[in-house]
């Protein structure tokens, strides 16, 4: 994962506890996190599928882990790799969503409602895949909420500063709460520092794409 981001910091919530999301959570936060590979430049990297709808799978994902081209592959632990449609984009919020017809596929891992003004959750965990055929999770330190500007962007996204930054391959890959709900997506990092798309430009992004239907019981 490279260093995608200029930094202008506003720290909007006080830092969440260190403490362990729940065996259960991280487990279903893994097994509907996919891999995701693009043909079309030969970059990779993580989704979370958090939708389903008439026989097919939604999974949000980084803009940039699938920059070019109409289609990418994906896959589940334990199945094949099938393709899927990259139905939605930002580069401004490096969010994109992927739509395909999996042969069977896990329970979504859906998204959290919109976050109160000035709350966090209380215990978080990144999955994602790096080296190996499955996904995994980490504890995470979640240091506040911040505003970051992009180089190439005139705007500002929300995102989640955790104390890490993500491995490479985790790209994309889902930042979970203690109640398996996705919170974040691994967007970058700064070299000492994680940042993850913040739950509410999730929310809005899918509006603004006319998703939002998918998970309108979660709003």
């Amino acid at each position: 994962m490279s260093r995608i981001f200029t930094l202008g910091l506003v720290t909007l919530v006080a830092p969440a506890a260190a403490e362990e999301v729940p065996k259960e959570a991280r487990d279903r936060g893994m097994a509907a996190t996919v891999r995701i590979e693009s043909a079309a430049d030969g970059t990779g990297g993580s989704g979370v599928m958090f939708a389903q709808s008439r026989g097919l799978d939604y999974v949000l994902t980084a803009a940039h882990v699938a920059p070019k081209g109409d289609r990418v592959e994906v896959r589940f632990a334990g199945s094949k790799a099938v393709k899927a449609e990259v139905i939605a984009r930002s580069a401004d919020k490096d969010l994109a969503v992927l739509r395909f017809a999996p042969p069977t596929s896990p329970t979504p891992t859906a998204p959290a409602p919109l976050a109160a003004t000035g709350t966090a959750p209380d215990r978080v965990a990144s999955v994602g895949w790096e080296e190996g055929v499955t996904p995994t999770a980490r504890a995470e330190k979640l240091k506040g909420a911040v505003r970051l500007r992009r180089a190439a962007s005139p705007g500002t996204v929300l995102s989640w500063e955790v104390a890490e930054p993500p491995a490479g391959g985790r790209s994309g890959g889902p930042l979970i709460d203690q109640a398996g709900r996705v919170v974040g997506l691994a967007s970058g990092h700064d070299g000492t520092t994680g940042y993850y798309v913040h739950i509410d430009e999730i929310h809005m992004f899918l509006r603004v794409n006319a998703l939002g239907w998918l998970i309108e019981d979660e709003r």
